[in-house]
């Protein structure tokens, strides 16, 4: 996702979280207007079907406690490398 200056600084502001701007993107209903953009919104029933993501998603999420991912710290924008399930100390993993 690519923000402009003016969109950062209004989510900033407004207190819109990432995970807002996904759900909006993913579930979120679009109506197009003039000059060749779309507002994307939540009706009733996308917000239901983000609200039960979500649930499903906080079910699922202990599982997720032992994740891990490898990036690049050479890139402008995160490279992932690979991501896994953690065995031990994170701290045996800096050898990968």
């Amino acid at each position: 996702m690519i923000l402009t200056k003016h969109a950062e600084t209004r989510i900033q502001q407004r207190c819109i979280p990432k995970l807002v701007l996904d759900l909006l993107l993913e579930h979120g209903a679009i109506e197009h207007q003039h000059g060749g953009t779309e507002l994307v919104y939540f009706k009733s029933k996308n917000f239901e079907r983000a609200r039960k993501q979500l649930e499903r998603t906080l079910k699922e999420f202990d599982k997720l406690r032992e994740a891990y991912l490898i990036k690049s710290n050479q890139e402008a924008e995160s490279l992932i490398i690979t991501a896994g399930y953690l065995k031990g100390s994170p701290r045996t993993k800096t050898n990968l």
